[in-house]
């Protein structure tokens, strides 16, 4: 049994809420003028990777369910699609989303501009509406949403030693958020998801997230100080810590010898980037995984030739920012077979595809039953 798993950030992200579903849901199969290009460039490379099951980053959350349903009926199960030959449709039968925290309002003046705009960088997790830069999961094996455990609501002063921005001295000193910011904030700036799934005898758990980016900050460096903890939660969740408690209310972290992948869009680098990498060495040193055991790529070292650590990069932006990793301890049910970046090189005929999908490649792994 192989099982290839994947993350992407697809970039499926638009300015105001209600335009991702308009554009995947206006569809005309008899007119290809209907079809959102950027949408079209996204399925070719999801059907020509063919990963069994997926995490997407930066997909508009839509209540509905008409934007993902529209996306998998018109663009990724399409057989009219461009480039069929090189990118045959593919059926996901398990689709699962949720809320996130992106765009919601809180009554907060997070970013100290003097207004508490309830939007941007004042709401919950940044965004001009609730739901932008969503996420979502597609498999071809059950989803077990019976077992999901979400981590939205939990606030960031909730974990022990959080690492909370402080004014600089500049900016006068002592705290950057107030209690009552810290009463409302969440540590998670989209949501942390524990995910199942059945893989015959097997459960696998899907650690999803996509932790805010660590800039477009002041000296305090809010964002990379969330950046740093949202990553930090998966090492202390997969190593069973206690403190962290539910959207259902309960606590504790993963269970002892689960089967686990943890996999986003991190916006963190071990080398290159602005975050603070510390929590990411953490979450690599509890997975036994080295930088070099991570992949690489011939088109982002075409991309970036002069870069020492351009093989790794999956952003166009010159960054490792996109992960899934697998724990490489010696008692995991499954090996590691294969792992990649998709980027392909200039000459490939799906990289005007790749290039028009979004600034973030594809990531896969291979996983084979031990």
């Amino acid at each position: 049994m192989v099982v290839r798993v994947a993350t992407y950030n697809a970039a499926l992200n638009r300015p105001y809420a209600g335009a991702l579903k308009q554009v995947l849901t206006c569809f005309d199969k008899l007119n290809s003028h209907t079809w959102d290009k950027q949408a079209v460039a996204v399925a070719l490379v999801i059907r020509h990777v063919r990963p069994d099951i997926l995490l997407l980053n930066e997909f508009d959350y839509d209540e509905s369910g008409d934007s993902l349903a529209a996306f998998c009926e018109h663009y990724l199960e399409n057989p009219d699609l461009p480039q069929a030959l090189l990118a045959p449709p593919i059926y996901y039968p398990e689709r699962f989303s949720a809320p996130v925290n992106t765009g919601l309002p809180s009554g907060r003046d997070f970013d100290k501009d003097g207004v508490a705009s309830d939007k941007g960088a004042d709401a919950l997790g940044f965004g001009a509406f609730p739901g932008q830069y969503g996420m979502l999961v597609l498999s071809q094996y059950p989803i077990l949403t019976e077992t999901f455990r979400s981590f939205q609501h939990f606030l960031w002063a909730q974990m022990p030693n959080a690492k909370l921005p402080q004014k600089s001295e500049r900016q006068g000193g002592g705290d950057w958020f107030d209690q009552g910011d810290l009463a409302k904030l969440p540590l998670s700036s989209k949501s942390h998801w524990d995910l199942s799934v059945q893989l015959e005898e097997d459960v696998l758990h899907l650690l999803c997230s996509h932790p805010t980016p660590p800039v477009f900050d002041g000296d305090e460096r809010r964002n990379a100080c969330r950046n740093h903890d949202e990553i930090r939660f998966w090492k202390d969740y997969v190593q069973g810590e206690s403190y962290m408690l539910d959207d259902a209310g309960v606590a504790g972290g993963l269970a002892e010898g689960a089967e686990f992948l943890v996999l986003g869009d991190l916006n963190a680098s071990l080398k290159e980037g602005d975050a603070m990498s510390q929590s990411l060495q953490y979450l690599l040193d509890a997975l036994e995984i080295k930088q070099t055991q991570l992949p690489t790529s011939d088109g982002a070292v075409e991309h970036s030739p002069n870069l020492p650590w351009a093989k790794w990069h999956t952003a166009s932006w010159r960054l490792n920012a996109d992960y899934v990793l697998y724990p490489r301890t010696i008692d995991r049910h499954f090996s590691v077979q294969k792992q990649g970046v998709f980027w392909p090189e200039s000459t490939s005929p799906m990289a005007k595809s790749v290039k028009q999908a979004s600034d973030h490649r594809l990531v896969f792994m291979d996983l084979k039953k031990r």
